[in-house]
């Protein structure tokens, strides 16, 4: 399987160079702030795959995050009732275990 991920990432990785390589025209950005004269297309292209990834990685990282507090809470929970199943069990069958009920009247 490494195998097949190493294969994969050589063919993307020439084929953006290719890409970029065919891409040497000049351009002119336009930010809110600032103007960039003379910039190739290639070096646009790649702050702007720069820039995606770390946008993507940010919103895999929180909701990465918020899987995980998901996954803790419902495991607190899932302790809860195990323990309350085996406090039950533990009951005597003479015994009757303590309803709600019971336990508002008292």
């Amino acid at each position: 399987m490494k195998l097949i991920k190493m294969f994969v990432l050589i063919i993307v990785i020439l084929a953006l160079v290719f890409f970029l390589m065919r891409n040497d025209d000049c351009a002119t950005v336009n930010l809110l702030y600032q103007q960039y004269t003379d910039i190739t297309v290639a070096v646009i292209m790649l702050v702007s795959l720069g820039v995606g990834l770390i946008i993507g990685f940010l919103m895999a990282t929180t909701s990465v995050l918020s899987a995980k507090n998901t996954s803790r809470v419902l495991r607190s929970k899932n302790k809860k009732l195990v323990d309350e199943l085996n406090l039950l069990r533990n009951v005597h069958i003479e015994e009757e275990p303590a309803s709600a009920d019971t336990i508002q009247e008292a």
